[in-house]
């Protein structure tokens, strides 16, 4: 089931879109990593807990975003990001870009997988980024 991590407000910029308000494919990716940043900054582990961890890596095993609706330059967006499913070894997101009206633009979806740092081998869900996803409260930007 999806729970509502984190939310924030953007702006579309120039470069963002084309002329007919389609996003750029790699900039909505960038918005989705964004967002995931701003969530473990906002957490009481902090960003560098999940991005430079000593003990574990947290690398994309897989990624893909579907449009929905145009984007226009200057306009207002929520950005949200929802936690999908904690398993084992990977965690789900799903990255979600909607505008005022309440129309969804852009939805990504990502799966990361735990690896020890030294090995690279495949590794269990850490039991703080465990009971952090499940437990966090809503961060609101």
């Amino acid at each position: 089931m999806a729970r509502l991590l984190f939310e924030k407000t953007i702006r579309i910029h120039f470069g963002d879109t084309d002329p007919q308000g389609i996003l750029f494919f790699a900039r909505t990716f960038e918005l989705a990593h964004e967002c995931l940043e701003e969530y473990w900054a906002a957490t009481p582990p902090g960003w560098g807990f999940w991005f430079q961890n000593e003990e574990f890596a947290v690398p994309l095993r897989h990624a893909s975003a579907d449009f929905r609706s145009p984007a226009h330059a200057g306009e207002l967006c929520s950005a949200q990001l929802h936690l999908i499913k904690v398993g084992n070894s990977s965690v789900d997101f799903k990255f979600e870009l909607y505008n005022q009206t309440g129309a969804l633009l852009a939805a990504v979806s990502t799966t990361h997988v735990f690896v020890d740092r030294r090995s690279f081998s495949k590794m269990s869900v850490p039991d703080l980024v465990r009971s952090q996803l499940q437990s966090a409260e809503l961060g609101l930007k």
